[in-house]
């Protein structure tokens, strides 16, 4: 079966995928795929037309696979190439969110750092929006009486609240 319908079943790969090498390899592990997949094989059409499914969806799901791997290393570089905050900076919020409750830094963390709103942290959390709302402000007031209370210099405008 794997050399009479080897041609017909790269070929098809070959025209999804647009790379001779990547064909060979999604071939094969296509004929892989249906050799451990032989006993669900039921022969109510061509069995060159199984082949060519069980290849079309490797072939494709490979693809996405490579196209998120390129997405990821993207992200990662223009990552890199950002200057991130100075390391006392990261210090001093992980001093500041450690004087909050677990529930107050998750508040903090998901609205400040992760950017979601007070609707989708309410879900989340399962609790009233306005709750959301009242938490994150006592929260955020207890993280600035905090820098006041360690900044020899006076408040610190960073923990001001900013609209």
């Amino acid at each position: 079966m794997y050399e009479a319908c080897y041609q017909v079943v790269y070929r098809t790969v070959r025209g999804v995928v647009l790379d001779p090498y990547l064909a060979e390899d999604v071939t094969q592990e296509a004929f892989l795929k249906a050799y451990r997949a032989r006993g669900r094989y039921r022969a109510t059409g061509r069995v060159e037309a199984w082949l060519c499914t069980i290849a079309v969806r490797e072939a494709i799901s490979r693809l996405r696979w490579a196209s998120l791997q390129r997405r990821l290393l993207d992200r990662g570089r223009r990552q890199a190439e950002e200057p991130g905050p100075p390391a006392e900076l990261a210090d001093r919020l992980d001093e500041l969110l450690s004087t909050l409750s677990a529930r107050q830094r998750a508040l903090v963390v998901l609205h400040f750092l992760h950017g979601y709103r007070y609707r989708e942290i309410a879900t989340m959390l399962r609790m009233p929006e306005g709750t959301v709302a009242s938490r994150l402000s006592q929260a955020m007031a207890v993280m600035r009486e905090r820098a006041r209370q360690t900044d020899e210099s006076g408040p610190d405008e960073r923990w001001s609240r900013q609209r």
